[in-house]
């Protein structure tokens, strides 16, 4: 491990940042991106208007439907709408249902991203 630490520490000081550029080159270094972060990406390239955002966040969507087998077709697209949602004037409502529904799923880590970037919104 370097003295800038790891890979990992490097992508959550890119996170902190809100800078695209840097937090898609950090992403890029990881051996894998877990489904908590991959949604942290999507909400960065969301702030800072990135026209990323759409495709990122189908991407990000197709993943959570593989990886949480519980997910119903409802939920899902439940989840597609919020993520939409995030994007208008709606964006704390939106953020609410798609924490409360990750929760429900037992999905943890999207449900502390969401919750901490609606919190980041309102402060």
């Amino acid at each position: 491990m370097s003295t800038k630490g790891s890979s990992h520490s490097r992508f959550l000081r890119a996170l902190d940042t809100g800078n695209p550029t840097l937090v898609l080159a950090a992403a890029a270094e990881l051996t894998r991106v877990e489904l908590a972060d991959a949604l942290s990406i999507c909400l960065v390239l969301l702030d800072a208007g990135s026209p990323l955002y759409p495709r990122a966040a189908v991407r990000w969507h197709a993943r959570l439907c593989l990886q949480a087998p519980a997910l119903e077709l409802g939920e899902a697209a439940l989840v597609l709408g919020g993520l939409q949602a995030l994007a208008g004037g709606h964006r704390a409502a939106a953020a609410t249902a798609l924490s409360g529904l990750f929760d429900a799923q037992g999905l943890a880590g999207p449900a502390r991203v969401i919750a901490g970037w609606a919190a980041r919104q309102r402060g």
